[in-house]
């Protein structure tokens, strides 16, 4: 077994929601933050509000832990893996109210900013997919389409469901037109030399800060009924390599799941 890519993971406690910040060996200085999840809302509403004071998290070596449990609500679990230039973000979620859940998501962020390598104001390493092997930047698509003067935008995938439909997108009311072509997003470091992505196999949609900057490839959980169990992974992507190892990535590991 290959030695530990983990220099640090720690819980953040300077920010809010549940929080952790990791650094990996090969890119010492460079902390990447992962807040997962920030939200769970449905269609109606927040099921796991931002307001909502953040747990403990249990941090291993290779992994960190942490549960959140609202009476009558929801229990939500989430599990962070580190494997290698993979690490696996799974969230699993109880539905302990006596509704039903429509268009169930999680609103999982990783952010970069305070990773100077990878930190990108004028968004122009970061990147969407719009078609097979086609990606284009945020900052060209904003130059495009300003989506306004919000500093959240979210992007609509291919296949998920209309954006205003759910809660999460109204309350955050700003959105481009570009649909993404699967549900991926990436940031390419300053020096083109290492790629930081986020994919979900079942995504609902792209997300987008331009100010603290981050990057959001979040799950569709779907209908959950009261009682039920649903789980979204999304999967990071932290490799020396380019965008279109990155895209070789996704089509392979497409290959494999699907």
């Amino acid at each position: 077994m290959s030695a530990s890519r983990v220099l640090r993971i720690r819980q953040v406690t300077d920010l809010p929601h549940q929080t952790i910040g990791f650094e990996l060996t090969d890119l010492p200085g460079d902390e990447f933050l992962l807040v997962v999840p920030e939200l769970v809302s449905d269609a109606e509403e927040a099921l796991l509000p931002w307001s909502h004071p953040s747990p403990r998290w249990e941090i291993g070596q290779d992994s960190a832990h942490c549960m959140i449990d609202i009476d009558r609500a929801i229990l939500m679990e989430a599990d962070v893996v580190f494997r290698g230039e993979d690490i696996s973000i799974a969230v699993t979620v109880t539905n302990l109210s006596e509704r039903i859940w429509r268009l169930a998501n999680l609103f999982t962020c990783f952010a970069f900013y305070r990773a100077p390598r990878f930190n990108d104001p004028d968004l122009r390493r970061t990147f969407i997919p719009i078609g097979a092997r086609r990606w284009k930047s945020v900052g060209e698509l904003f130059a495009e389409r300003d989506p306004g003067p919000d500093r959240h935008t979210f992007f609509p995938v291919r296949g998920g469901p209309p954006l205003e439909e759910m809660w999460v997108c109204r309350a955050i009311d700003q959105n481009h037109p570009q649909v993404a072509s699967q549900g991926a997003m990436c940031v390419v470091s300053s020096d083109g030399e290492w790629v930081a992505g986020m994919t979900s196999p079942k995504p609902v949609y792209l997300f987008n800060n331009r100010r603290l900057h981050c990057i959001h490839a979040d799950p569709l959980l779907g209908t959950v009924r009261p009682g039920q169990v649903a789980q979204g992974v999304s999967t990071l992507h932290i490799f020396r390599g380019t965008l279109e190892d990155y895209e070789k990535r996704l089509i392979d590991s497409a290959c494999l799941h699907g």
